[in-house]
């Protein structure tokens, strides 16, 4: 299945995205491959397609701690992430 996310950052694209690709080995391990990223044109808010296994399995990927901080010190506003199926 396909998910939409959105989220805040505070650090720009390019901080974002090096983390984010960092990150493809341990999302490909769960399930997880991006779809789509990009971001907003003032870098503030990225939008994401992710294809996940399960909705259930990448609400729990994002809330690893190890993730989470990876995640923080690339600038995203944890807090704002909205995460949405979508229907094939």
């Amino acid at each position: 299945m396909k998910m939409y996310a959105t989220v805040e950052i505070t650090k720009g694209w390019e901080t974002w995205n090096k983390m984010a690709e960092e990150m493809n080995p341990e999302m490909e391990s769960e399930g997880m491959k991006f779809i789509f990223k990009g971001c907003e044109m003032d870098e503030k808010r990225l939008h994401l397609i992710i294809e996940v296994e399960s909705m259930e399995k990448a609400k729990e990927f994002s809330i690893r701690p190890d993730i989470v901080a990876r995640r923080v010190e690339a600038g995203a506003v944890v807090e704002s992430t909205v995460m949405m199926p979508l229907k094939d």
